[in-house]
């Protein structure tokens, strides 16, 4: 499971510079996705919310049905479109900002921190190009978060399954 590399990362930002690099994480996170999961994706490109232009940052979503402010968003899947391969974009200060009172500089915060987004965009590559599903577009892009997310951090961060599962049961118990 590795060796995703044909996926270059571009970095965009306009007056924005990152805390951490997360250009360094998406790298380590898309190589130990399996190769056939990437297949078709052109590029992922790194960029800061704040430096687009305004009718993008004032925009509304409807992902589920539901109108959000184009400002909540961290990330965005561009599919296929008038001959341009897709791609992944991701809004670094949305992500950062979001997890902002953890210490980014710790490897498993941070992994898991862009993951949750990387993931999710490329849940959306998945369900578009290798398994479509016949559900709702985002619910099948956040179960693919959730399996791309146990596979790769159960490898690399398997001494913490313990601490997972017992937060799972004290969870429980409060229910």
């Amino acid at each position: 499971m590795s060796g995703n590399t044909a996926v270059p990362i571009n970095e965009a930002y306009r007056n924005y510079k990152p805390r951490v690099s997360v250009s360094n994480t998406v790298r380590k996170l898309l190589d130990r996705v399996p190769p056939e999961y990437t297949r078709g994706l052109h590029c992922v490109v790194l960029t800061n919310l704040s430096g687009q232009p305004r009718r993008s940052r004032l925009g509304k979503a409807t992902p589920r049905g539901r109108r959000i402010s184009a400002s909540r968003i961290a990330g965005l899947y561009h599919q296929e479109w008038k001959g341009q391969p897709p791609w992944i974009e991701l809004y670094v200060d949305q992500i950062l900002g979001h997890w902002k009172p953890l210490p980014m500089w710790i490897p498993v915060l941070r992994d898991f921190a862009v993951a949750r987004t990387l993931y999710h965009e490329l849940g959306h590559h998945v369900h578009l190009f290798i398994r479509p599903e016949y559900r709702e577009k985002e619910d099948v892009a956040d179960a693919w978060r959730d399996k791309l997310m146990r596979m790769v951090l159960r490898r690399k961060y398997w001494y913490l399954i313990p601490f997972f599962k017992l937060r799972k049961m004290i969870l429980r118990k409060r229910t």
